[in-house]
């Protein structure tokens, strides 16, 4: 067995606009649906809370038994957070007419801040047995969490390098 749901806390979501609901079962779908998901195999349920100061991960298994519980500060992903974001902003404003060679610049900065990301969760969720990739599908979701990225262009995909 393996992860079969994620449920975000209901005070975040019951305040989401639907937009927004749409980004995070899109993230929820990407960590529970994915073909090559490493993460703990006795964990069937994950639990995200968007708190004042942190996420709290709660990891269930079979029956609802707790497994561990991982709070992880704002502090913690506010670098990753910002950067990415900011990229984002860069890409948005950054058109053909302001060079293809910019635009893979910016995009392949993107993977690299995201990787970063990635990198962190891993080492923090050690205890949810995580990959990198699992890692940075977390951190996608959490960051849109974090931020409205409904009102972000470019936030999704990537670029596919000459």
């Amino acid at each position: 067995m393996n992860l079969r749901e994620v449920q975000i806390d209901e005070a975040t979501w019951s305040t989401g606009s639907e937009a927004r609901r749409i980004e995070w079962t899109s993230g929820i779908q990407a960590l529970v649906s994915a073909p090559d998901l490493v993460i703990r195999p006795d964990l069937h349920r994950l639990e995200v809370t968007l708190g004042q100061q942190a996420f709290e991960l709660r990891a269930l298994g079979a029956g609802d038994a707790p497994l561990t519980t991982i709070t992880l500060s704002h502090d913690l992903l506010a670098p990753h957070i910002q950067e990415y974001v900011d990229i984002v902003r860069q890409l948005a404003k950054t058109d053909a007419t302001g060079g293809l060679a910019r635009l893979e610049a910016l995009d392949m900065a993107k993977k690299v801040c995201h990787d970063r990301a990635g990198r962190t969760l891993e080492r923090r969720c050690r205890e949810l047995a995580v990959d990198h990739v699992t890692a940075r599908r977390l951190y996608t979701l959490l960051l849109t969490l974090r931020v409205d990225t409904t009102r972000l262009v470019g936030v999704h995909g990537h670029r596919r390098v000459r």
